[in-house]
C-alpha cells in the first residue's frame, strides 16, 4: 500500500483491525516490541500500586465496588478482594491514571496504558491466560488505540474530548476479546460495542475536582464489558469506525487516514509511546524538566526568584494550567505548581508532590511568581517549552527544550524505568523481595503460564494500602 490515502481507504477498517488482532501471534512480535510491552505493563502496575494508597478517586470507587460485591473474578490491586472483571478493570484503571505517571503518546494525546494494562490483567486472571497470550493481545490493543488516537487529534481534543477515555476502550475491547478466544468477527463486534460506549470530556479542567481518573476507569469498564459481551455472542456494529454513523464521523471533523494505515501490520504503534518521569500532566513535563535544570545546574531557589515565565503551546496551557488547587490531583495537573515544586526541591516524583502539596511556600510561588505564556512558534499542541527566570539579583536565566524527557526520541533508560517501578511499588509494599519478584515476573512474562495471577501479589496485609514512611 502506498503512503497516500483517501477516505475510501477506510472501507472495512474495523474488520481490518479485528482480523489483524485475531491473527497476530506471539512469534510474530519482534523482540523490541515484546520488551516495550513489558516495560509498559510494569509501569502500569507500579502506578496502580502507588495509587492504591493515595489515589482518592480510586479509593472512593473501590469503596463503592466493594459494597456492590459480585462474582469473584478479578483482583483489585492493593486491596486484594475480587469482583467482576469490568469492576476490577475500572478500579485498577482509576489507579493507573490516578498518580499522573502513566505512559503517553504525543500526537495521539492518549495514555492507553492506564486502560489497557488493568483490562488485560483483569481478563487474563478470569480467563487464565498465559504471559505470551497477554503480551500478544496487549500489543494488538495498542495498535488500534494509538492509530485511532493519532488519526483524530488534535481535532478530537479541540472538541473537549479526553482521548484516553474515548479511544482506549477500542483497543481494550479488541485485546480483551482476543484473550477470551474470540474470532475476527467477534473481535469486530467487541470494537463495535466499545465504540457505542465511547465517552469522556475534559470539563474537570474548568472546575478542579477528583473526576479525571473516572474517564479511563469507565473506558476500561466499557472495553472489558464489550469484550465479554462479544465472547458470549452479542453482536456489535462491524463498521463502527468507518461508517457514516460511526466513530470517526461522530468524534472529529478531520481524519488523517495515513495515521490509521501507514505501516499497519509491519510497524508497531506501541513503539511510539513514551514514559513519564514526573507525577504531572504530560504537557507540564517540559517546563518541569527546565525548572529542574535551573535548580540543579543553575542553583536557583525560590528565594532567588522574582518571576518565572513559562512559554508553552496553546493546548499545553489549556491542558495544564491550574491556579486553584483544591486537591492533590489538581496540583499534579498544574504547570505552575510543578515548576514551583521543582524550584523548591529539585524533584517532581510522587512523594515530592505528596509532601510539596502540604507546603504553603510552594503554593505561594506557584500562585504569585509563575506565569504561563502561549508561544505561537510551538504550534497548537507542541511539546516544546521555554523558561525565563528573573532573579532578585538582576540575573535573567533562560533555557528551552524541544521534547520532554521520556519521549521515544528522548527516552528514559531501562535503569530509570526499573527504579521508577521500584520506587512506586516500594511506597506501598513493605517486602522489598516481593517488589523485586513482581519486577522479575513482569519482565519475564512470556514464560508465565498464569499471567493473570500477578495482581494478587500486590495485596497489602489487611487489604488497606497506605503510603510507607520515606
Amino acid at each position: 500500500m502506498t503512503d497516500t490515502y483517501t477516505r475510501e481507504d477506510l472501507e472495512g477498517l474495523t474488520m481490518k483491525f479485528a482480523d489483524h488482532t485475531a491473527k497476530l501471534k506471539y512469534e510474530d512480535l519482534p523482540k523490541e516490541v515484546v520488551f516495550k510491552a513489558k516495560l509498559i505493563l510494569r509501569d502500569g502496575i507500579g502506578n496502580q500500586i502507588a495509587a492504591s494508597a493515595i489515589g482518592e478517586p480510586a479509593a472512593r470507587m473501590v469503596e463503592l465496588i466493594r459494597e456492590w460485591g459480585g462474582a469473584q473474578q478479578s483482583t483489585v490491586v492493593g486491596f486484594g478482594f475480587k469482583v467482576p472483571v469490568p469492576h476490577a478493570a475500572m478500579c485498577n484503571a482509576m489507579m493507573g491514571h490516578g498518580v499522573e505517571l502513566d505512559d503517553a503518546h504525543g500526537s495521539g494525546l492518549i495514555k492507553a496504558g492506564s486502560v489497557l494494562v488493568p483490562t488485560a490483567f483483569a481478563i487474563a486472571e478470569h480467563k487464565g491466560a498465559t504471559g505470551k497470550e497477554l503480551i500478544t493481545a496487549f500489543v494488538a490493543g495498542y495498535e488500534i488505540a494509538v492509530r485511532v488516537a493519532k488519526a483524530i487529534n488534535p481535532g478530537h481534543r479541540q472538541r473537549g474530548y479526553h482521548t484516553t477515555g474515548t479511544v482506549s476502550l477500542l483497543g481494550a475491547a479488541a485485546m480483551g476479546a482476543k484473550l477470551l478466544g474470540c474470532n475476527a468477527e467477534q473481535i469486530a463486534w467487541a470494537i463495535g460495542l466499545a465504540g457505542m460506549q465511547a465517552a469522556g470530556i475534559q470539563s474537570y479542567l474548568d472546575d478542579p475536582c477528583i473526576a479525571k481518573p473516572f474517564s479511563p476507569g469507565k473506558s476500561a469498564f466499557n472495553g472489558a464489558l464489550a469484550a465479554i459481551m462479544a465472547s458470549r455472542g452479542f453482536s456489535g456494529p462491524k463498521k463502527v469506525l468507518e461508517s457514516k454513523e460511526g466513530f470517526l464521523n461522530a468524534f472529529t471533523d478531520s481524519v488523517r487516514v495515513a495515521d490509521l494505515l501507514k505501516g499497519f501490520g509491519t510497524e508497531y504503534a506501541i513503539m511510539e509511546v513514551g514514559f513519564k518521569p514526573h507525577a504531572a500532566c504530560r504537557y507540564a513535563h517540559g517546563p518541569i524538566d527546565l525548572a529542574q535544570h535551573m535548580y540543579w545546574k543553575e542553583g536557583v531557589r525560590p528565594a532567588d526568584v522574582e518571576e518565572v515565565t513559562v512559554f508553552m503551546s496553546e493546548l499545553a496551557i489549556r491542558q495544564a494550567s491550574k491556579e486553584k488547587l483544591p486537591n492533590l490531583n489538581a496540583a499534579m495537573g498544574s504547570t505552575q505548581f510543578g515548576v514551583a515544586l521543582a524550584l523548591d526541591c529539585g524533584g517532581n516524583g510522587l512523594r515530592d508532590y505528596w509532601s510539596g502539596y502540604k507546603n504553603p511556600a510552594v503554593h505561594d510561588v506557584a500562585a504569585k511568581r509563575v506565569k504561563l505564556v502561549s508561544e505561537p512558534e510551538f504550534g497548537l499542541g507542541g511539546r516544546q517549552a521555554a523558561i525565563e527566570i528573573r532573579c532578585r539579583d538582576g540575573r535573567v536565566l533562560r533555557h528551552s527544550s524541544e521534547l520532554p524527557k521520556g519521549e521515544p526520541s528522548n527516552p528514559l533508560t531501562v535503569e530509570e524505568l526499573e527504579r521508577k517501578f521500584g520506587s512506586l511499588a516500594g511506597m506501598v509494599l513493605t517486602d522489598e523481595a516481593l517488589v523485586r519478584r513482581l519486577d522479575d515476573r513482569i519482565m519475564t512474562l512470556e514464560r508465565d503460564p498464569s499471567a493473570g495471577t500477578l495482581p494478587a501479589l500486590t495485596t497489602v496485609e489487611g487489604g488497606k494500602p497506605s503510603l510507607l514512611a520515606a
